[in-house]
């Protein structure tokens, strides 16, 4: 046992192990935590004015975690799935399928991500401009 072990079970006990799965979690999983915080953030804001850019901003967060979740669980679940299932009949097909199912659908997720993020920037900088020259904009409710 190292001395930073030692040191730690001494003068933390068992809080030493608590502490360092927290690290673990915290660094593995930082993505799901930002998107969690974006989209209570993005869900709030959303809620007391409903706006078309807000539904984007929300929606990019939302896909923002799915993104993280699919490559890292879902799609290596899929292509381990595809291998048993087409077996050595259809091996010809693995490679195809591996395809769509790993860079082919990351993709179509990140452009949708790119997507929603693109015309909630969209949306506030055009009202944003509207405000500048003069033009009135349309308020939700009103």
């Amino acid at each position: 046992m190292g001395w930073f072990e030692r040191w730690s079970a001494e003068n933390l006990g068992q809080a030493h192990y608590l502490l360092g799965y927290l690290i673990v979690l915290v660094l593995h999983n930082w993505p799901l935590f930002l998107t969690i915080g974006l989209c209570i953030w993005w869900g709030v804001r959303l809620y007391r004015v409903p706006t078309q850019a807000r539904v984007c901003w929300f929606f990019g967060a939302l896909l923002f975690g799915v993104a993280y979740e699919y490559s890292k669980h879902i799609a290596p679940m899929i292509n381990d799935s595809l291998d048993t299932v087409l077996g050595l009949e259809l091996l010809w097909l693995n490679r195809p399928a591996h395809v769509v199912v790993g860079p082919l659908m990351q993709l179509l997720i990140f452009a949708t991500i790119t997507f929603f993020l693109g015309r909630a920037l969209w949306l506030d900088y055009s009202d944003l401009r509207r405000n500048e020259v003069g033009i009135p904009v349309k308020q939700p409710g009103g």
